[in-house]
């Protein structure tokens, strides 16, 4: 049995397949050409790249000086040498109260 007459999915389909050929064939025809020579490349930062990084630098360096203290207060935690000031922790829990207070008006 021979099937003759194509339904509109069959006609969306080859379009699909003609486009897809075109836009191939252009991307070939456009890639750009590299040329390699024996200068090594060099590339400009902007100031702002460099604040950036400097930022992100910062934040790690952030991150590991507070688990350094996490660590520490763990170890005298587990020896029992820690004791807590309980001005510092009630003075503690009211900036942090205050603070979130403060962030959602």
């Amino acid at each position: 049995m021979k099937i003759t007459q194509r339904g509109p999915a069959d006609a969306d389909l080859s379009q699909l397949v003609q486009n897809d050929k075109a836009v191939n064939q252009v991307r070939q025809n456009s890639e750009p050409k590299v040329q390699q020579s024996g200068e090594s490349a060099r590339v400009n930062i902007s100031k702002e790249a460099r604040e950036l990084q400097r930022i992100a630098e910062l934040a790690n360096t952030g991150d590991e000086l507070r688990a350094q203290k996490v660590n520490h207060i763990k170890e005298q935690i587990a020896k029992g040498d820690y004791h807590a000031d309980p001005q510092e922790v009630s003075k503690s829990i009211i900036r942090s109260e205050v603070s979130r207070i403060l962030e959602n008006n």
